[in-house]
């Protein structure tokens, strides 16, 4: 019976936003390989990028239309959007990061602004493209490929980007309430608290996510 869950939990689809998705044994081996270079739980970034991929169910994906304003459609739906990406800050790192990887920035989806703000989330991790720019040559050496190859829709590149970035948000590695507010921070770009627009549920849900991953790693771990 235990040989049994465990196959059904390795061969479990580990959905990702924007591309697609792995078996949980695929995706913890990225985790752990992430986690012995940057020190953050596997289950945290597993968590994290299960979260996003929730996420993008409610909210959707988008099309960039124009690199001059930001401007966007629905992906499915064709409705306008404005400021999917905040121009020229990050059009211009999105076509430079599609036109390297071989991908054409007219149909490559991005998140889709949320209330008050922008959109232009790339792939599993959700970087915009002017952080991704700021993390390509460290997520490219701990991979083992160029920058200029650094891929936020490669799966694993993009397991080593969230946990690069969660490993400079957390302050003590391995605590809960550290843990929590990096969650926060990677969403919002603050710890958790009260002020709008909110952003404590997201850490909430990332932690409740991240004890139920736990849960699986440790029983793989006692076979």
């Amino acid at each position: 019976d235990k040989q049994k869950r465990a196959a059904q939990i390795r061969a479990a689809l580990f959905k990702l936003r924007d591309t697609e998705g792995v078996p949980f044994a695929k995706a913890l081996e990225y985790a752990n390989f992430a986690s012995s270079i940057t020190g953050v739980r596997p289950a945290l970034i597993l968590a994290i990028l299960t979260q996003e991929t929730d996420l993008g169910k409610n909210q959707g994906s988008c099309i960039l239309s124009s690199l001059e304003t930001g401007d966007g459609v629905g992906k499915n739906t064709g409705t306008f959007f404005s400021k999917i990406m905040k121009a020229p800050r990050d059009t211009e790192p999105f076509k430079s990061i599609t036109q390297r990887l071989g991908l054409d920035w007219k149909v490559t989806p991005v998140s889709c602004p949320s209330t008050g703000g922008y959109g232009g989330g790339m792939g599993p991790s959700q970087f915009i493209p002017s952080t991704w720019e700021l993390f390509k040559a460290r997520v490219a050496k701990a991979v083992g490929v160029s920058t200029e190859q650094a891929n936020p829709w490669n799966p694993e590149h993009s397991f080593m980007a969230t946990a690069i970035y969660m490993s400079d948000l957390i302050v003590t590695k391995g605590s809960y309430t550290s843990e929590k507010n990096g969650a926060c921070k990677y969403y919002s770009g603050r710890s958790c608290d009260s002020k709008k627009p909110a952003n404590t549920f997201y850490g909430n849900s990332v932690m409740k996510l991240a004890e139920s991953i736990q849960a699986n790693i440790d029983f793989l771990k006692g076979l």
